[in-house]
């Protein structure tokens, strides 16, 4: 059967090119830095309708979860003296595709109302360089971040090894504390509205529910990662598991039911309400003690692609992600040893981000590694994935 061609040309524009890319604004339109407008919003960009932020001072940001364009890894990172932490939770968030393309808009330099130091701005101008499209055989030197450690948390010291959660933790605070400035006195559900809460950003709730009347108290709690106890889970999933496992309250530790007005027992679990749409999962490795403190290093096995479905609350259906960076700890506890990171790149490639060390490796070496933080990207919706699919092939491959 013969294919049936348009009579017209068809013009395709492309959106979202690495260093000119700026957004897509509120209507789901594509706009370019030379102010042409593309497409409106397709597998590749957020949707938070049902989302439980309310946007009244900060606006929803349709954020890219995937590369527009691919291009090959960036540059190692120049090792200052026990800067592994640093080097390797940088690589990760460089990597981190709605994070990376929205410092690539210049999006908040533009508006930045810091006068100080300014932690958001540094790591865009990090982004800029590393992700230039261009494989310079030296390394990147962050001695301008490097530099402000204290700035970050007062009490990192420079040439001290530090643990890298601990970093990323701070490190996300300084980028939410950058976007507040003069903001301070917003309430907590408006500050959870920043781009910082759209990337990272997700709810957990605990439900009590009681035996006697049945009913239900809820509390919600915003979250930008997840700490997961590894000890006795073999798997990601497991842990994940055991983190959603309902608890029975009874004995000494039972319920006081605000509708019964006495002590109950009761069942507690916690799950998650909203899914980010970056999942960041840190594995419970280290053992603190007044002795010091021991490292679990057994093998955790992680998925490359992660379905969170079943440890949402009342979710019907798969919420998949995709691994997109490993970072690794070798050592015996968190204030020694080493710290490197796996990335997946937006060529699609993964590659050893080992400080000033760079190298391609294959999807079977990411996944057999001592994982201690894992980094997943929101998977679109597969209808949405197969419609650009047949498209491109129709049209594109004329």
């Amino acid at each position: 059967m013969e294919k049936r061609l348009l009579s017209r040309r068809i013009k395709f524009k492309e959106t979202a090119l690495i260093g000119s890319w700026t957004k897509v604004n509120k209507e789901g339109v594509a706009v370019a830095a030379d102010g042409g407008v593309g497409p409106k919003k397709s597998a590749a960009t957020s949707d938070s309708n049902t989302s439980l932020r309310k946007f009244d001072i900060f606006k929803e940001e349709h954020l890219l979860l995937t590369w527009p364009k691919p291009i090959t890894a960036g540059p190692g990172l120049t090792n200052l003296g026990n800067t592994c932490f640093l080097n390797s939770t940088l690589q990760c968030l460089t990597y981190t595709p709605p994070l990376a393309l929205y410092l690539l808009s210049r999006s908040h330099s533009q508006k930045c109302r810091q006068t100080t130091f300014c932690t958001f701005c540094e790591l865009e101008k990090h982004v800029m360089r590393s992700l230039s499209g261009e494989r310079s055989k030296s390394s990147i030197i962050p001695k301008s971040i490097v530099g402000r450690l204290k700035s970050i948390a007062k009490h990192f010291r420079v040439g001290r090894q530090e643990d890298s959660h601990e970093f990323l933790r701070y490190f996300i605070d300084s980028l939410q504390n950058n976007c507040l400035v003069g903001l301070e006195k917003l309430e907590h559900r408006q500050k959870e509205t920043t781009v910082i809460h759209q990337i990272f950003g997700g709810y957990l709730q605990s439900r009590i529910l009681c035996s006697v009347c049945k009913e239900p108290s809820c509390t919600v709690e915003p979250c930008l990662d997840i700490s997961l106890e590894v000890k006795q889970a073999g798997s990601v999933e497991k842990a994940l598991a055991r983190f959603t496992k309902t608890e029975t309250l009874n004995g000494d530790n039972r319920y006081r039911c605000s509708k019964c007005k006495t002590l109950v027992d009761a069942t507690k679990q916690m799950t998650i309400l909203e899914a980010p749409k970056i999942l960041v999962l840190q594995l419970k490795r280290f053992e603190f003690s007044g002795f010091g403190g021991g490292k679990i290093g057994k093998m955790v096995v992680y998925p490359e692609k992660l379905d969170l479905g079943p440890f949402m609350f009342r979710t019907k259906g798969k919420v998949l992600y995709e691994l997109y960076g490993v970072l690794v700890h070798a050592g015996s506890s968190c204030n020694s040893g080493h710290y490197y990171s796996y990335v997946k790149a937006p060529n699609g490639i993964w590659y050893s981000k080992n400080d000033s060390d760079v190298r391609q490796v294959s999807l079977k070496q990411v996944l057999d590694q001592q994982a201690y933080i894992l980094f997943y990207s929101s998977v679109p919706p597969v209808y949405i994935l197969l419609f650009i699919f047949f498209f491109e092939s129709y049209f594109l491959g004329q």
